[in-house]
């Protein structure tokens, strides 16, 4: 098999791609993805064509509620729960659920597996050029999980893009299971593989501007400054304490060491920000902190389904669903704000 490059045309790729057996390695990489942590909650997940990947044994994972998706005459590709009783033929060979099976809100969806001719380690897709993950991807929160499901020999250093393509952040092989995407700083680096093991598969945007301020990082990716999860680490009665809270509210110190049956709540200073979590302030990530550190997350911020939280530095932030940042980051519940973000 010779390989092509990125000059190529996506026909030209396809073809050469074809020549791979992905099939053979269903086992192997259902294997891989099904220890992965973050794979939980609800997966969009796809019913394999014949030269594709078959992801039965996830299906039956007891922690995933399984969705797949519906290919209609017209119009976007469409999301209903799997239900084996429910499901019919396309005329292309494929199984998918029937027109009347449930639909699951996008909103829903947690983590979503993307079948691919092949992937690039920048996150590109070779897709069999009809353009519907494209459209899905573009359709899905930007906190969702996307996996690529691919084998060893079908991930390549560069595919041909296209201004529309969607990239994915995760590439699962036989092999292993490996994020892609643009590099990321080593502080970075050590945030995705704490959050991984706690069930979050962060997908780093960086911003050289900053994203210091919840102002910053909200402008910067395009959200309201409340769905900014900020965290700040206090000293409490001596005591370091990382507060959790959205971006258009301010600790309350008061209401901070009340909760915690303490005298006194500051600010701690820089150094010891560094000193205890590992990180600058600014950018210091809400989870895969040392597991002493006590971590309280402030009522107001269960208002939003999706946040965005810190990368490890005052230039990088990620989306991901409240309810895997709070319970990744062991964090506790209270009200320990007020309005306004100073």
């Amino acid at each position: 098999m010779t390989l092509v490059d990125a000059q190529n045309s996506k026909a030209e790729w396809r073809v050469w791609a074809r020549e791979v057996d992905r099939a053979a390695k269903s086992e192997d990489v259902t294997l891989a993805l099904a220890g992965w942590p973050p794979l939980y909650g609800t997966v969009l997940s796809y019913l394999a064509m014949p030269d594709e990947i078959d992801l039965s044994r996830v299906h039956d994972l007891s922690r995933c509620r399984i969705a797949v998706t519906r290919t209609p005459r017209e119009g976007w590709l469409t999301v209903h729960e799997y239900d084996v009783e429910n499901l019919e033929r396309h005329p292309l060979g494929f199984e998918q659920p029937t027109e009347d099976t449930p639909a699951v809100a996008l909103d829903e969806i947690d983590v979503v597996l993307v079948p691919g001719f092949a992937f690039d380690r920048s996150g590109h897709r070779l897709g069999r050029g009809a353009g519907y993950y494209d459209g899905l991807l573009r359709r899905l929160p930007r906190g969702v999980i996307r996996v690529g499901i691919t084998v060893d020999d079908l991930l390549v250093d560069d595919l041909p893009t296209e201004p529309h393509d969607q990239r994915i952040s995760w590439v699962v092989t036989e092999s292993r299971i490996q994020r892609v995407g643009d590099p990321i700083s080593d502080a970075s680096a050590r945030v995705v593989d704490q959050a991984v093991e706690g069930g979050v598969a962060p997908n780093i945007h960086r911003f050289p501007e900053g994203t210091k301020t919840s102002q910053e990082a909200a402008t910067a990716v395009g959200a309201e400054i409340g769905e900014i999860a900020k965290s700040i680490l206090f000293e409490v009665d001596g005591e370091p304490v990382l507060a959790i809270c959205s971006g258009d509210r301010r600790i309350n110190e008061g209401k901070l060491a009340r909760h915690l049956d303490a005298e006194v709540a500051r600010i701690a200073p820089r150094d010891v920000v560094r000193e205890t979590t590992g990180y600058v302030a600014g950018g210091t990530p809400s989870i895969g902190l040392p597991e002493s550190l006590k971590v309280v997350a402030d009522h107001a911020l269960a208002r939003y389904r999706w946040v965005w939280t810190a990368g490890g530095t005052p230039d990088t932030v990620y989306p991901v669903a409240l309810e895997r940042l709070i319970a990744a980051s062991g964090a506790s519940w209270a009200d320990i704000t007020d309005q306004g973000n100073m």
